[in-house]
């Protein structure tokens, strides 16, 4: 189990390089397309290390607020089902 959980922890960090690296890439065209002078390597990897984090922490909030959704809606659908075998 240990080299199961050293592989996801692995894999996480992968594909969290990927995505800083992605975004580093996003922003170096994003800067050329503006006309700006390019940012030097400390600033974009300050910069895609603060995007990622956003990102991930929006995904967690809507996640949350959809999970709460799903559940408020097996609720009313079960209220409902309910109700309907009473009648």
């Amino acid at each position: 189990m240990g080299d199961e959980k050293n592989g996801f922890t692995n894999l996480g960090k992968k594909l969290r390089a990927a995505e800083k690296d992605l975004t580093k890439g996003l922003l170096r065209w994003r800067i050329k397309r503006g006309g700006l002078p390019p940012a030097d390597e400390e600033t974009l990897e300050s910069s895609s290390e603060r995007i990622v984090d956003e990102a991930h922490n929006i995904v967690k909030r809507r996640s949350k607020s959809v999970w709460d959704d799903l559940k408020e809606a097996k609720k009313e659908f079960l209220k409902a089902y309910r109700n309907d075998d009473e009648q």
